[in-house]
C-alpha cells in the first residue's frame, strides 16, 4: 500500500462514524441546541424533548412523553397539523414542512412559533421518527400585530381608520345578502378649530375621544361598525333591521348625544356635526360607490348650516360626478393652456360709454365642455387653483390691456375676486408685481373684492389700503348696504361698489314697484354716493331695467343690456367700435 492510499484509508475510517457515535452527537446537538425540539414516532407520539423546549411549553421532558406532537400545539391547528405530518412522513425523502403555529403553553397561553419539521430516515429509506424544530417569535408576532393595529386604528380614539373602514366595508358588503340594506352616516364635526384655538388641543383632543365613545354606545345595539375618518370626520355603518331607527330618528340621536356636554377642566364643552347619509341595498352599490355618496351628502349637509343632515340624491350624482372630475383636472387645464381670458363689458348708464372691461375665465374642457366664469370659481375653489388662476389671469389681462392702449382704446380694467383670492396675505405683492413688469400706470386696474371677505379680515383691508396708495382703484362686490357695509366705505380707499346680485335680482322681479326691497334699494343710494362712492349693477338684462337703475342714481350695469363677454381677438371689433 503506498503512502497516498494509506492516508486515504485513514481518511475513510474517519469518516464512516458508528451509530453511536452519531447519536451521541445528536444527542450533545439535542441539548445544547437554544431553539426547541422534539422527536417523535411516525405515529407523532413524542420520544424526546431537549430542554429548549421543555422551558418554552412549561412541561418537564416526563409529562411531554404522554402526549403527541400535535398535542402541544393549539387545537385550532392540530387538524392541520396532524394531516400535514401524515403527509410528510408517507411523502418523498427530503420533503419539509415549514410554517407559523401556535403552541399551547402548560399555563395555557399561547406562543407563537416557526417550525421547520423533517423525517429521519434508515439506511434502506424508511421513516424512522421525525424531528420538529421550533423558534418562538412570539415577541415578534407581538410587535407586527401592534404595528398592524396601528396601521389600521386612529390612535387618538382606538377607532378603526379609513383604511380599515373600507376593508371592512368591503367584507361585509360581500357577506351580507343582496337584499340587505345598509345607511353609512358620514359625519364632520361644526366649528370644531374654536375648540382647538381657545382652549388647546388637549382639550379638543379629549373631546374627540368623547365622541368616539359616544357613537359606539348609540349603535352598541346594533350590528355596526364606528370609525374615524381623521381630524374631525366620524362614520357609522350600519346595517338596517327590525329596530333599527329611521334615518331622520338615528341622524336626530347624534346630535342630541354630541350636544350633551362634558366637562374638561373645569369648563362645559359640546359638540355638534353634520351629517351626510346613504342608505342602498348591499347588492346595489360598492364600496367605494357608497364611501363617495356619503361625501357628497356629507358636503351638502355642511353646505346647509351647522346641525344638519343630508340624504343622498342619487339624481344629482352624474352632475356632482362631473364637477368633482373637471375640479381635479382643472390644474392640468391651466397647465396645458385650455383656460382664456374673456372680456364682459361694463358700460355707463349715461350715455352707454364703456366704462371698464372685467376679465373673466372661460374653461374649454378636455372633455368638450366650456366652463364659465362663476363656475371656474366655483371649481377652483375645490381645486386648489384659485390663486394660480387669479395670477394668471392678472398677468394675462393686464398685459392685453397694454396691447389695446397701444392701439389707442384707453379702457380700464376690473379684475373681481373670490373670497379666498382676497384674503390672501400676498395679493398686494402679487399685484405689485403684476405692476411692476407692465407699462400701465396702477389707476388702469379695478380691482373687486366681495364685502364678506374684507369685513373680517383686517389683513385683506390692509391690501387694498396698500394697493389704493399706489393708484390701484379698490371695489367691493355682493354689497347688502347694511351698517357694517357702509361702514367700509368710510375706512377704506373704495371707488365703486357692486349691488348684490339677490338685491338685483328682487328688484327686478317687483319690476321696481312699491315694495319694501326697493325702498331698502332706492334709501341706500343715496348713503352710498354721500361716501364719493359709484355704484355698478350686475346682472341687468334689458333698457328698461337699465333706465330704472338710472333713476335711482346708479351709474353703471353689466349684463346682457351692456353686451356679453368676447375673447381678446374679438373685443375690438365687437365692444370697442359700439
Amino acid at each position: 500500500m503506498t503512502e497516498g492510499e494509506a492516508d486515504g484509508a485513514l481518511a475513510g475510517s474517519s469518516r464512516a462514524a458508528t451509530p453511536e457515535a452519531v447519536r451521541a452527537s445528536f444527542d450533545e446537538v439535542l441539548t445544547a441546541c437554544p431553539i426547541g425540539v422534539a422527536v417523535s414516532d411516525t405515529d407523532g407520539r413524542l420520544v424526546r424533548v431537549n430542554p429548549a423546549l421543555e422551558r418554552l411549553l412549561g412541561s418537564s421532558a416526563g409529562e411531554l412523553s404522554e402526549r403527541t406532537i400535535q398535542d402541544v400545539f393549539h387545537p385550532d391547528d392540530a387538524d392541520h397539523l396532524s394531516a400535514a405530518y401524515r403527509e410528510l412522513v408517507d411523502g418523498p425523502a427530503g420533503a419539509r414542512i415549514g410554517d407559523r403555529r401556535r403552541l399551547l403553553r402548560a399555563d395555557g397561553t399561547d406562543a407563537w412559533v416557526h417550525l421547520c419539521a423533517a423525517v429521519r430516515r434508515d439506511s434502506s429509506g424508511e421513516p424512522v421518527d421525525v424531528v420538529t424544530m421550533v423558534e418562538d417569535i412570539t415577541e415578534l408576532r407581538l410587535l407586527q400585530e401592534r404595528f398592524q393595529h396601528q396601521a389600521l386604528h386612529d390612535a387618538l380614539t382606538g377607532l378603526p381608520n379609513r383604511q380599515f373602514f373600507r376593508s371592512r366595508l368591503e367584507t361585509l358588503l360581500v357577506k351580507l345578502p343582496p337584499e340587505s340594506r345598509v345607511a353609512l352616516y358620514h359625519l364632520g364635526l361644526d366649528g370644531f378649530e374654536l375648540i382647538n384655538d381657545g382652549l388647546g388641543y388637549e382639550v379638543g383632543d379629549a373631546l374627540i375621544k368623547t365622541v368616539a365613545r359616544r357613537l359606539e354606545q348609540l349603535v352598541a345595539n346594533e350590528e355596526a361598525i364606528v370609525a374615524r375618518f381623521g381630524g374631525t370626520e366620524f362614520a357609522l355603518l350600519v346595517r338596517e333591521q327590525h329596530g333599527t331607527p329611521q334615518v331622520p330618528e338615528l341622524a336626530r340621536e347624534i346630535n342630541e348625544l354630541l350636544a350633551e356636554p362634558v366637562y374638561v377642566s373645569g369648563r362645559g364643552i359640546a359638540a355638534s356635526a353634520s351629517v351626510g347619509v346613504v342608505r342602498r341595498r348591499v347588492g346595489e352599490i360598492e364600496a367605494t360607490d357608497l364611501l363617495w355618496s356619503a361625501d357628497v351628502a356629507l358636503r351638502q349637509a355642511d353646505a346647509a348650516g351647522k346641525r344638519q343632515w343630508a340624504l343622498f340624491d342619487p339624481d344629482g350624482a352624474t352632475e356632482e360626478r362631473t364637477e368633482a372630475r373637471l375640479a381635479a383636472v382643472m390644474p392640468g387645464g391651466l397647465e396645458m393652456g385650455e383656460f382664456e381670458v374673456v372680456y364682459r363689458p361694463q358700460r355707463l348708464l349715461d350715455g352707454g360709454e364703456l366704462a371698464s372691461l372685467e376679465a373673466e375665465l372661460r374653461w374649454d374642457a378636455d372633455d368638450g365642455r366650456v366652463v364659465e366664469h362663476r363656475d371656474c370659481q366655483r371649481l377652483a375653489e375645490r381645486s386648489g387653483v384659485t390663486l394660480s388662476l387669479r395670477d394668471w389671469v392678472l398677468r394675462t389681462a393686464w398685459n392685453q390691456l397694454a396691447e389695446w392702449h397701444r392701439e389707442g382704446h384707453r379702457v380700464r380694467l376690473s379684475v373681481s375676486l373670490s373670497p379666498n383670492q382676497a384674503q390672501d396675505p400676498d395679493l398686494a405683492a402679487v399685484v405689485h408685481d403684476v405692476l411692476d413688469h407692465g407699462e400701465l400706470e396702477p389707476r388702469w386696474l379695478r380691482l373687486s373684492a366681495p364685502v364678506a371677505a374684507i369685513s373680517g379680515d383686517e389683513e385683506a383691508r390692509e391690501n387694498l389700503r396698500n394697493l389704493g396708495a399706489r393708484g390701484v382703484r379698490a371695489a367691493l362686490h355682493e354689497f347688502c348696504g347694511s351698517p357694517a357695509d357702509l361702514r367700509l366705505l368710510r375706512e377704506l380707499p373704495i371707488a365703486s361698489v357692486h349691488l348684490a346680485a339677490e338685491a338685483v335680482r328682487l328688484a327686478h322681479e317687483a319690476r321696481f314697484g312699491d315694495v319694501a326691497e326697493v325702498r331698502a334699494l332706492r334709501s341706500l343710494v343715496p348713503m352710498i354716493r354721500s361716501c364719493g362712492v359709484r355704484i355698478w349693477v350686475p346682472r341687468v338684462e334689458t333698457e328698461e331695467q337699465a333706465a330704472r337703475w338710472r333713476e335711482m342714481g346708479c351709474e353703471v350695469v353689466e349684463g346682457a343690456c351692456a353686451g356679453e363677454p368676447a375673447p381678446s381677438s374679438e373685443v375690438p371689433e365687437r365692444l370697442f367700435r359700439t
